[in-house]
């Protein structure tokens, strides 16, 4: 599985691009915001994938690429 989005840090405080965007998200919808790595490596676990690897991103669009996959 690859996610590549503009990830919050787990204190919800930045970075500034994935805080505005979630910013944004609220306005727009009733319950938007944008997501942490630790609900991403949580909800992944879950799911049964392994370990998480963070791949930092400089795009408009995503600060981060997260990498995980399912033991065989």
């Amino acid at each position: 599985m690859i996610i590549c989005e503009l990830v919050l840090d787990d204190d919800e405080r930045g970075p500034a691009p994935a805080a505005l965007m979630g910013l944004n998200m609220l306005l727009e919808t009733r319950s938007g915001h944008n997501c942490t790595y630790a609900e991403y490596r949580g909800w992944l676990a879950d799911a049964g994938f392994g370990p998480v690897t963070v791949l930092p991103l400089d795009a408009a669009g995503a600060n981060a690429a997260l990498v995980a996959r399912k033991p065989n």
